[in-house]
Formats: structure tokens, sequence, C-alpha cells
């Protein structure tokens, strides 16, 4: 019975709190005590130097004086104070002159708390005739033990039974509310949820409390952890039948509300984008109807097997039922790297499938819609995503759409032109364009830069057409190269007409990001024979400012190689001076922005070109078209101009006639 006693939690908080609460009451009295002790024995020790004060000159006239009868009258007042027992004047022989009173016994407690107080002397001195001061005697006074540690005895004793009691009643009092607040509720809740069949699974088995197992919270743990062990061989596959497809073990329409309802959360916030692509097959039902529904549904496995392999592992993909299925697109960038997505799937789909030993072609069509300008919730989201994918079903299948029509068509025309631009790359199908630069001191000529160019059926198609989707799909880096390779060997031809002819080629963000750009446009060069001094990169402001201390170690690399470094459209962006001085810059390219504003408002233009001298940068200015233009600048000191006033982009051919043989004529 005791050995139960003790396991019981409710019984064992009792001791502990009344034990707890008993010492800290005693160290807290004892604390108390201390400081009244400190406190008595200071009060004490003034009262007794303010009466030798008091008394002190008298006694020592009445010692010099021998005058008997001035010690009794001074006696007198001094014995009648409640804490002196008598008071005693002696020569200074020891002999005793004059005393009254009596030394009364000291008990222990006195003399531990007041023991250097009961007996207190001073010395007597009179002035003599020098004005010295000469010791004659001692005064002696004997303390009264009972009168000096009275108070401090009944305050220590009723601090001391009143902190138990104190400390007593707030234990008892402590060790019911834990019993009635944590023993008793968690006892009950052990025996409730014995027989408690929740729907959910607990996620974690409860843990024993150290130093529990034996006690009430040991007892509730126990209990818990055998309803987890149930909930355990039965919740697995219960959950796995609510929220995955019994045919290809994707997650069902329940799993993908849920999983789309927690990727909204998290996109709004985080303030990321994420699309919805719902994706029906287009022949399914033939397949049905043919083959049968088992080899239905075997094509079913197939495509929830091939659709894994085409998306990423944080996309998710689910079967809706029947022949849908649903796509989860989460942090997506822009509306092309969804469309690219959607064009991977369908891709994916088109490609024939083996069923029941035939060769059956699904298809689909796939409606996308995007987050947040299309819905902010899953149910809306899926519902428009429905929609635009009967629209891309009603063109005859095998394509997707967008819900909204202006970015179907944006994403369409970024796809076609895509892929005719890498059909373009790979048949070498694209031009070099090249415009004369014009030193402005003397005239003649001082490099090219190169522009690319793309013939397409009956028409020029403009590089602000094909550029942005280079860039936006990673084909830039691919383009940049093949326009690098065919500007070296231009060069190297040019070489052996007229010399070295100094070409600017355009760099663009991708290929400054790629880790060997630099090693990779050394090996270009020099595989037509040429050094990289002959080369200028044309990077634009913005992209320099994007992450100046990459680009920093970048553009020293390509400087180490021998490249020049241009900085284009200088001044449209937010280059600081203290970054510009650490660039490893040779030349400052005005934007034409701004000389289009010459002669008339020259502030910008004027300030580049200065900005240039100062720190020994060769400055050009492009899109000079018109004279004045042209005057203002080799006034003001430009080094380098270039544009349609001088010289239209040509090709490689007509800029050898008309530029390179005729100054080799001339020389």
């Amino acid at each position: 019975m005791a050995r139960g006693t003790l396991r019981s939690l409710t019984w064992r908080q009792v001791l502990v709190t009344i034990t707890g609460a008993l010492v800290i009451g005693l160290l807290i009295t004892l604390a108390e005590g201390g400081f009244a002790v400190a406190r008595e024995r200071e009060k004490a020790a003034r009262r007794i130097d303010q009466i030798m004060n008091l008394i002190a000159g008298s006694a020592a006239t009445a010692l010099w004086n021998f005058d008997d009868g001035l010690a009794r009258n001074l006696f007198a007042p001094v014995l009648a104070l409640d804490i002196v027992d008598r008071i005693e004047i002696r020569d200074l022989t020891g002999t005793e002159f004059a005393a009254d009173g009596r030394v009364g016994g000291a008990d222990a407690w006195s003399r531990l708390i007041f023991g250097d107080l009961l007996r207190v002397s001073r010395p007597l001195s009179i002035i003599g005739n020098d004005g010295a001061g000469q010791e004659i005697g001692t005064l002696i006074l004997h303390i009264d033990p009972v009168a000096l540690g009275e108070d401090l005895r009944t305050y220590i004793i009723s601090t001391l039974v009143g902190g138990l009691l104190r400390n007593l009643l707030l234990g008892a009092l402590l060790s019911v509310i834990f019993h009635l607040f944590l023993t008793r509720p968690l006892i009950a809740l052990g025996r409730d949820l014995i027989r408690v069949r929740p729907t959910e699974p607990l996620a974690n088995p409860i843990r024993v409390p150290s130093g529990h197992r034996s006690d009430e919270l040991g007892y509730v743990a126990s209990r818990i952890n055998e309803l987890l062990a149930q909930l355990h061989r039965s919740q697995v596959e219960l959950r796995r039948l609510a929220t995955r497809d019994p045919l290809t073990d994707l997650p069902n329409r329940v799993l993908m509300t849920e999983t789309l309802n927690v990727a909204l959360e998290r996109a709004g916030r985080e303030a990321t984008h994420l699309a919805v692509l719902f994706l029906d097959l287009d022949r399914f039902k033939h397949v049905n109807d043919s083959l049968g529904h088992g080899a239905g549904d075997e094509l079913l496995r197939e495509i929830g097997g091939r659709l894994r392999g085409v998306l990423r592992q944080s996309n998710v993909i689910g079967r809706l039922g029947g022949d849908e299925f649903l796509v989860l697109l989460e942090n997506t960038g822009t509306v092309e790297e969804v469309a690219q997505a959607a064009s991977r799937l369908l891709t994916a789909l088109s490609r024939p499938f083996g069923v029941a030993g035939q060769v059956v072609h699904a298809g689909a069509s796939i409606g996308i819609a995007m987050h947040p300008q299309d819905g902010d919730d899953a149910v809306t989201l899926m519902r428009h995503a429905d929609v635009a994918m009967y629209a891309a079903k009603a063109t005859g299948g095998g394509a997707f759409k967008f819900f909204d029509k202006a970015m179907t068509e944006r994403a369409l025309v970024m796809l076609r032109t895509e892929a005719s631009l890498r059909d373009a790359l790979a048949g070498d199908q694209l031009q070099l364009y090249y415009q004369p630069k014009i030193d402005l001191a003397t005239g003649r000529l001082a490099g090219v830069e190169a522009l690319v160019r793309w013939p397409h059926g009956d028409r020029m198609i403009s590089p602000a057409e094909f550029i942005p989707v280079a860039e936006e799909t990673g084909l830039i880096v691919e383009l940049g190269e093949w326009v690098l390779r065919r500007a070296s060997r231009d060069a190297a031809r040019w070489r052996h007409l007229r010399g070295s002819v100094t070409v600017a080629v355009n760099v663009s963000a991708r290929q400054l990001a790629e880790p060997d750009f630099p090693e990779r446009a050394v090996r270009l060069v020099s595989e037509a024979g040429l050094l990289p001094r002959q080369f200028v990169l044309e990077i634009t402001e913005t992209v320099v400012m994007r992450d100046v201390t990459r680009q920093l170690a970048v553009l020293q690399a390509l400087r180490g190689f021998g490249f020049g470094v241009a900085v284009d459209d200088f001044g449209t962006g937010y280059s600081s001076l203290s970054y510009l001085r650490q660039l490893p810059v040779t030349m400052l390219k005005i934007d034409r922005s701004f000389v289009n504003d010459l002669p008339g408002d020259p502030a910008i233009a004027a300030t580049v070109v200065a900005l240039g001298k100062r720190l020994g940068l060769t400055t050009i200015a492009e899109g000079v078209e018109t004279v004045s233009q042209l005057e203002w600048l080799r006034a003001e000191g430009c080094t380098l101009a270039q544009g349609f006033l001088l010289a239209k982009p040509m090709p490689a051919e007509r800029f050898e006639r008309e530029f390179l043989m005729e100054i080799a004529a001339t020389a």
C-alpha cells in the first residue's frame, strides 16, 4: 500500500510541493532574520554611541574633580534607560571611581547576536593647559541583553512561525490544484481515449515522460499508444484508399484538391505563382470501345507512368477520374515556362503506346489556369482549367489553351518562334550583319558591331521578336556562341584584306551566367586563328549591375584573356561611379535615346563623354542619324560613332566590298 501510495502522482506531488514550499519558506525566513539581526545590531550600536556621546564629557569632569556627587547625578538618568544595566567610571589604573547598577546575565542567544555590544567602554580625556587632550580614565557601559534582543526575538519567532504556516497552506493549496487540474484530467483522458475510434490518424506515438512510467502520466501514455497501435494497422490502408487512384496509384481528386489548397496557401504566403493543367485524353473512348475496358485501364496506367517521367519531382500529377488528369506546377516564373511544360506533356502523349498487343495513339488536350490571375481557390482554378481544356479540344485536340486567350496566343507564338529558331540555328539559316564604327577624329573605320539577322521566307524577322524568346528559353547561349563563331570566321577572312578589324559582339546575361563562358569565348576565337584582343564584348549596363560581385569576376577573366569590354546602353541603368571604377571596362556606349536628344538636350551625353575621358575609356555613340548630332559628338570629343548617317548594318560581303576593298585599294 505504501509503495502504491508513493507511486501515485497525487501524493508525490503533495510531498514535493509541501517540502519545496517549506524549504523555500525557511530559506526566506533565515534571510529575513539575518537582515533583521544586522538591522538591530546597527540600531543598538548607534543608540549606545549616542549615550556615550552624551555622558562622556560629564563623566570626565567628575573623574578629574573627584566629584562623586556629579557622578551620581549623571548615573541616574542613564540607568533609567531600558538598555543600560550598569555604568562605571574608572581611573587610569583601573580603579573604580564611581559605579551604579548591576550586571545581568546574558543567555546564549544574546551572546550569539550581541556579544560584542554587551560591555562597551570609551576612554575619558580632559583638555590640558597646552590645549592637548589628556586621557584620565575609562567610561564603561553594561548593556541589558534582554532589552536589547527582545524585539528581535519576537520578530524572528513570529516570522518563522508565520512563514511556516503560510508555506504549509500554500503547499497544500498547490497540491490540491495540481491534483484537480493535472492528475484527474489525465486519468480521465486515458480512460476515454481507450474507447475512442478516431477517424483521423495520429502522427506520432506518445512518449512516456521520464520518471513517470508507473504513474498516471505513464498510464495515459500507454493507453494512447495502444490506440495508435490499433490505428496503425488500418489507417495506412484507409488513407491510401481515400486519397489514391487504385488504378494508377496517382493522387485522386480528394488529394489533388487538398494539395492544391496547400499550394495556394504557400503561393499566397511567398508571393509566387502556380499553374493548374487539366488534361483529357482525345481518343480514350475509342480504345475502350475497340479493345475493351481492360486495355483502357492498361493505357491509363501507361499514361500515368509516362507523365511522371516527363514532369519534375516537385510537380504533382493526379487522376481525377475516367481519362482526366490534373497537373500542378508550383513556382512558375513565366507563362512561357508553363507553355513549355504543357508542350512536353503533349509531346510525350503523342508517342504511341503498346496496349493489349496493339499500337495505340492516345493524344490529349490541356487546359491551363494560372494563379492568381485566373483564380485564388482550388475549385475556381480547376473549373477554369477545365473550361480551357474544352476550348483546346474544340480546336481538334492535341493542343493546349490558357484560360486567358491573350496568354494562349503569346505562349503559342513563343513556342513557334522557339521551334523555328532552333531549326534556323541547326540549319545555319541565320545571318550576321555588320555596322561600321567610325573614328570621329580621323573619319576612318575603327571596327564593326556584329548584329544577328533572321531571314524567314520573304521577310526578315526582327531581333526584337526572337531575342526575347531566346533569352527566356535559354536558347540565347547557343545563339551567342553561333554569333561569336561566325564573327570570328569573318574577321579571320578580313585580316587578309585589311589587317585586323575589331569586332564588337553582344553578350547576354544568360551567357555571362555560364561558369565557363570566358574559356569558351577564347576557344571560339582561337579556332579561327584570332586573338581575343580583336573583339569587344558588349554587355548592357543593367546586366552588369544585376550582380556586380559575380560580374566583376567574369569581366576580369575576360579582360585577362584580352577581350575588350563595353558597357552598352550606358546611362539608362543605375551604375554608380564607385562600381564603374572597379569594373575592367574599356568602352562606354552612349545609348541612342541620348544621342537622339542632340544637340538640343546634351546634358547626359556630355556627362558620359566627360566621364569616359576622366576614366580613360573609349566612348562610342550609337544611333547617329543627323549631321548636327555627328558634329556635336566630334566637337565634344566622343571617340567613335555608329548609325544610319555613317553606315547601316550590312551583310559581310557588302561590308567587304564597300569598306575593306576600298581601304585596301587606297592603301
